[in-house]
């Protein structure tokens, strides 16, 4: 489970992410955001989560290509490997499209997880304006 600090941050990380580079126009179908919903969670108790902010990774000795690069697979072994050898719930990380906070939780640790409210359409989300513009794109149809 992938979760965001902000909504700007988690359209970033899942809708937006690197399909503009060198592209002069951030056009997006308004179809693609039909796909998506968006909910508040809380967790009851703690998570038991891997800091890889800021200098975090650095001091693990963990490379700069699991936690900040373009391509997943450096992250995705990483992330395998601290599943597979700890009892952590999850990653603490920044994203490096906004640089906000986002968590990866493991399977393991999501039951204790609650949506605070309904799951709303991303498409009906009222700030969805405002981060469409900070995010530079422009949907169409």
């Amino acid at each position: 489970l992938y979760l965001a600090q902000d909504p700007a941050t988690a359209i970033a990380e899942t809708i937006v992410r690197d399909r503009f580079q060198g592209k002069a126009e951030r056009l997006i179908l308004r179809e693609e955001f039909d796909r998506y919903s968006i909910a508040v969670i809380r967790n009851p108790s703690p998570l038991f989560l891997l800091d890889l902010r800021y200098e975090g990774a650095n001091l693990l000795g963990v490379s700069t290509d699991a936690v900040r690069a373009r391509a997943q697979t450096s992250g995705r072994r990483l992330s395998q490997e601290i599943y597979d050898r700890t009892d952590f719930d999850g990653i603490l990380y920044m994203s490096r499209i906004t640089n906000k906070q986002c968590v990866a939780v493991y399977d393991r640790a999501t039951a204790s997880i609650e949506a605070d409210g309904p799951a709303w359409d991303l498409i009906r989300l009222s700030a969805l304006g405002p981060i469409l513009d900070a995010l530079h794109l422009t949907v169409i149809g």
